[in-house]
């Protein structure tokens, strides 16, 4: 075999390989492409039916180890445009949240925010502590404190009483205690782990009425937080980056080897 049918050989090879590179490359690309599509349109079908089922939930009360009542209700999850443009079907409460967004929006950029309602409720509270009657000013003190109320209540003109002397009521001091615990978690598997907020008081006298909330869409727990599975479909994905750019690495090398040899 001549020294020429020999430089044939190896030209015919490097540009089969070269060929199969190309080949290969353009069905990898033309993978990512579909890939890349595909979830791009389940990412969207997604927020899609997490915004839905937040607009129809409503508060979900429960209670945890520590005996205090939770409130647990779901995040709308959209960008603010999405939820400007849907204004009409979110509730009073969702439309002041979604506007003091828009505002602090100006200034800095909102990751998660949330507006709760709560009352204070006493249906029931009875004086069982200290009562002090004073009879020479005819005023009778009633005092109180625990971990869920502090009181000074003072009753003037109760003695002697008759038509002329009208009753009063002076409450000198009135404290409730109370810690309120706020939490952003993912829902569950089956539900497309949706962002879920929930807020909890301490003292049972604080009754939450309504809570809405908002985390920016960008807040995935498949890709913040990935289980195992996850985590594997995520490395292919960042090696199929590498694969790319190594494959047209050796292509343009073995492209440069190719005008050398001929």
């Amino acid at each position: 075999m001549t020294a020429l049918t020999e430089k044939k050989i190896e030209l015919n090879l490097l540009t089969l390989i070269i060929i199969g590179l190309v080949f290969i490359l353009i069905l990898f690309g033309g993978y990512k492409l579909y890939d890349y599509k595909v979830s791009k349109l389940t990412a969207k079908i997604d927020t899609e039916v997490k915004l839905r089922n937040a607009l129809i939930d409503s508060v979900k009360y429960y209670t945890n180890s520590r005996n205090e009542v939770v409130a647990e209700k779901l995040t709308l999850q959209a960008d603010i445009k999405t939820l400007t443009t849907i204004n009409d079907k979110l509730s009073l409460n969702q439309q002041e949240l979604i506007k003091r967004v828009k505002e602090i929006e100006k200034s800095n950029t909102i990751i998660a925010a949330a507006l709760v309602q709560t009352n204070v409720i006493l249906d029931s509270m009875r004086n069982a502590s200290n009562v002090i009657v004073d009879t020479i000013h005819n005023n009778i003190a009633f005092s109180d404190s625990t971990k869920d109320v502090k009181y000074n209540i003072l009753v003037s003109n109760v003695k002697p009483f008759d038509n002329k002397t009208k009753p009063e009521l002076k409450i000198q001091d009135l404290v409730l205690p109370n810690k309120t615990y706020i939490q952003f978690f993912w829902g569950k598997k089956t539900d497309g782990y949706p962002t879920t907020f929930s807020v909890t008081n301490s003292n049972p006298y604080f009754h939450t009425n309504n809570i809405d909330s908002y985390t920016i869409p960008e807040l995935d727990k498949k890709v913040i937080k990935p289980n195992g599975w996850q985590k594997i479909g995520n490395f292919f994905k960042k090696s199929s980056n590498m694969f790319i750019t190594v494959g047209v690495g050796v292509i343009v090398g073995a492209g440069a080897t190719y005008l050398i040899v001929k």
